[in-house]
């Protein structure tokens, strides 16, 4: 019987071995690829933010000068050079830039994300079941010889308590 024992556990130290590559490669995806991706979904949402931003800003600008065009009046901002407003418009166009070289770089973090999933993640658990199936497989034929099951019992009436309390055996007929 110990001689099984240490086959199951030489089996079970073989499965961990096996296993111990493809835990660490699902592991690096789920601790190093997702958190990265979704940093760069935090800096692309910041960078939108901050172009729709200024956008609104030149907008609120422009219907400034616009209603100040209907009313005939002339802003002290636009008579001395319109400085803000040129600054604001430097500022759109960088934010611009910089929200679409962000952009580009989500798509492209976004679809390395996928294939990974799709490729390498299906690709490990693959691995997965086949070092299963080749452990309980040596596992079941490790144990096939063993003439332990089916496992033999007797029991004897003073040790069951279910036995004694049966009416017939108290002498009591119904």
């Amino acid at each position: 019987m110990d001689g099984f024992i240490l086959a199951l556990a030489d089996e079970g130290d073989k499965l961990i071995k096996q296993i111990g590559p493809i835990l660490k490669d699902l592991s690096t995806f789920l601790d190093k690829a997702v958190p990265d991706t979704k940093l760069t979904l935090k800096k692309y949402s910041d960078a939108k933010f901050e172009f729709l931003s200024y956008c609104l800003k030149v907008k609120e600008l422009d219907d400034e000068e616009y209603e100040a065009a209907q009313y005939g009046t002339q802003l002290t901002r636009v008579m001395t050079g319109n400085y803000p407003y040129r600054v604001f418009l430097r500022c759109r166009h960088a934010a611009k830039l910089r929200f679409v070289k962000l952009r580009s770089d989500v798509l492209v973090k976004l679809q390395l994300l996928d294939n990974k999933r799709v490729q390498d993640v299906a690709f490990q658990l693959e691995r997965l079941v086949a070092s299963m199936y080749v452990y309980y497989r040596q596992c079941h034929n490790t144990l096939k010889p063993a003439a332990v099951f089916p496992i033999e019992v007797q029991l004897t009436i003073d040790s069951s308590p279910h036995v004694r309390d049966r009416p017939e055996e108290q002498g009591v007929e119904q």
